[in-house]
């Protein structure tokens, strides 16, 4: 018996299969665009979603002899606005969390609601990126479309209506579309939704992460080479699936993810603090991150220099010295969210000499990114958990440069598994969890394999600390030029 695992990300879709025991069988990923019609907008195509899940589902079965499925478990990225009619097909294109469009519903709820009301409810200020906000936009410049939609959902609702006909999401998900969330009583607001004029029964109800939520119907079995009947189960969002799949669960741990998105997670806060991102964990427990741009970053600058090979790029920038001889960037392509909430914060190279290279600006924009994640390193600390060492995952997390700036920057030992599928394994463990396969969440830690550390240099410390000092400075003498 295995555990197959599907994630829709940012700018691909992955699925794995998993051993009983927690290791990795096999794996494919199909990449697709985001498409960007207008600026600060982010959209893509839900229905390539499914077709890459669908084929990647037939493909990877077929490689590995049709092995019996235990159960499949999703993931996928958040939060979204993806209106579905009745028979599940989108009725525009998806709007993803990059996307800023929504900028003036945001400040329309700041006077109608209000940002402490919002925060006491959802645990998160109003601004662009949240699902709620979205939606409101969603309502109120397409409401021929509003009309004619049956669920407002996110990648894995989607996901799921074509696995089992079921149109639902979990709490780390639902918590990600403030304000309709209400983060103390774990629902849908009904009020903020009446002041929205946004209706609950178009929204997705809500399970468990760990619930069985339906059984792969004979169209799903046809189309991925599942067999009918295999059960089905909630999952979560992306960033809650990589936190799990982390093995970041004591005090005093993050799991940083270093994919298209940026994400330093830290579970079982005991207060919130609006410069973060508030939701709910898997486990059932509160879960704060603070999320910037990563890899659309890295992908931004190798296309400044026309995509040199990405070896090349960090083997030149190891070798310019700890602060880019000068060299600072903010990483703020599309607004920004934690901790400065901007929607029209943009990116900048400050200090730029014509003794810089394209080594430099790569440099720059790692060294920038991993500022970014200082800032956020020290809200945590502020309320009471501070990091002690950072577990680092994704993409990003394959560069040795990447994870050395983050150590020296942060000061914090950065722990990286080379194997591990992050996303996938803790999506993998929530099908182990609803089968009853695993005894409880204790059990996680018989499934990661040892890190590779990386530990910061002191001879790299004052550098940093000057660097930083400055790149917090640079956004306040900028913002209202912005």
């Amino acid at each position: 018996m295995i555990y197959l695992t599907i994630d829709i990300g940012t700018s691909s879709t992955k699925v794995c299969l998993f051993r009983p025991d927690g290791s990795l069988w096999l794996s494919r990923s199909a990449s697709y665009p985001v498409n960007r019609p207008q600026p600060g907008w982010a959209e893509q195509d839900p229905r390539a979603w499914w077709q890459a899940a669908s084929a990647l589902c037939r493909a990877l079965l077929a490689e590995a002899g049709n092995p019996p499925v235990r159960a499949v478990s999703l993931s996928g990225q958040a939060p979204l606005c993806v209106p579905i009619d009745r028979h599940g097909r989108p009725l525009r294109p998806a709007i993803l969390w990059l996307d800023r469009r929504a900028a003036p519903q945001a400040s329309w709820l700041k006077e109608r609601l209000g940002e402490d009301e919002a925060v006491r409810l959802s645990g998160n200020l109003l601004d662009a990126y949240f699902g709620g906000v979205k939606w409101l936009w969603f309502r109120r410049e397409e409401p021929e479309l509003y009309t004619r939609t049956w669920k407002i959902a996110q990648a894995q609702t989607y996901l799921a209506w074509h696995l089992t006909g079921q149109a639902v999401t979990d709490p780390s998900h639902a918590g990600m579309c403030s304000p309709c969330f209400n983060l103390q009583e774990r629902r849908w607001d009904e009020r903020i939704c009446e002041l929205m004029n946004l209706d609950l029964d178009r929204l997705p109800e809500i399970h468990p992460s760990t619930e069985i939520i339906g059984e792969i119907t004979r169209q799903a079995a046809v189309e991925t080479g599942l067999e009918v009947g295999t059960p089905v189960v909630c999952g979560g969002g992306d960033f809650a699936c990589a936190c799990l799949g982390a093995g970041a669960l004591t005090p005093g741990q993050g799991a940083l993810m270093l994919g298209t998105a940026g994400n330093l997670l830290v579970p079982a806060l005991e207060r919130t603090d609006p410069r973060l991102i508030n939701t709910l964990h898997l486990t059932g427990e509160r879960l704060s991150m603070g999320g910037v741009l990563a890899g659309e970053v890295i992908t931004w600058v190798r296309g400044l220099f026309g995509n040199p090979p990405l070896e090349v790029l960090e083997a030149e920038a190891a070798r310019v010295p700890p602060g880019a001889e000068g060299l600072l960037f903010l990483p703020y392509l599309m607004g920004e969210r934690t901790p400065v909430w901007d929607a029209r914060a943009r990116g900048v190279y400050f200090g730029i000499s014509s003794l810089h290279n394209r080594a430099n600006f790569y440099r720059a924009a790692l060294e920038g990114v991993a500022f970014a994640f200082r800032e956020i390193a020290a809200i945590f600390a502020a309320l009471g958990r501070p990091l002690h060492e950072v577990i680092i995952l994704d993409g990003g997390a394959r560069s040795p440069l990447w994870r050395q700036i983050f150590a020296d920057v942060l000061g914090l030992p950065v722990r990286w598994r080379p194997n591990s599928p992050g996303t996938s394994h803790g999506a993998a463990f929530l099908a182990a969890l609803a089968m009853a396969d695993a005894p409880g969440w204790g059990a996680l830690q018989r499934w990661l394999e040892p890190t590779l550390d990386t530990l910061p240099r002191p001879e790299a410390q004052p550098i940093y600390a000057g660097r930083f000092a400055a790149y917090r400075q640079l956004y306040g003498r900028l913002k209202d030029l912005f």
